[in-house]
């Protein structure tokens, strides 16, 4: 009997922890993407989240929304963006028709060799970002 069940559990933890996740609700998005809900110091616009079913978190991510200035700040800081001199974003595979980050935004990348094209865009004037990310 205990052979059973542990085959049984076993099974419902592979075929749940195994599915695949899409959405396009921006508080889930953001929810998927940073492991908390937002508050108070993000206005979330527009999102977009797709999540592989395998069992590592691979994931492409685009996020519109308005940070308070502190909030965008500590985020380049803490995940050690730099500046990324290329102008051009058509690099980006199958961006919604809304991931269109202004000319006057500034545009960062990981400061890293592991990076995979994670772009980050914040409007110097109306401080609205775009986030791309992706992990595969």
């Amino acid at each position: 009997m205990k052979i059973i069940n542990f085959f049984f559990y076993f099974t419902l933890f592979s075929l749940i922890s195994c599915s695949e996740i899409k959405t396009n609700n921006p508080t889930e998005v953001y929810k998927y993407w940073s492991g908390t809900n937002p508050n108070s110091d993000v206005r979330l616009i527009n999102g977009q989240y797709w999540q592989s079913s395998h069992f590592s978190k691979e994931y492409i991510m685009f996020l519109e929304f308005i940070p308070k200035k502190f909030w965008v700040n500590e985020f380049i800081k803490q995940n050690n963006l730099i500046n990324d001199s290329i102008i051009n974003d058509e690099f980006i595979e199958s961006k919604p028709n809304w991931f269109k980050p202004s000319k006057g935004s500034k545009k960062y990348k990981i400061s890293s060799d592991f990076d995979q094209g994670s772009r980050y865009f914040k409007d110097l004037k109306t401080g609205i970002c775009f986030f791309y990310e992706i992990q595969l």
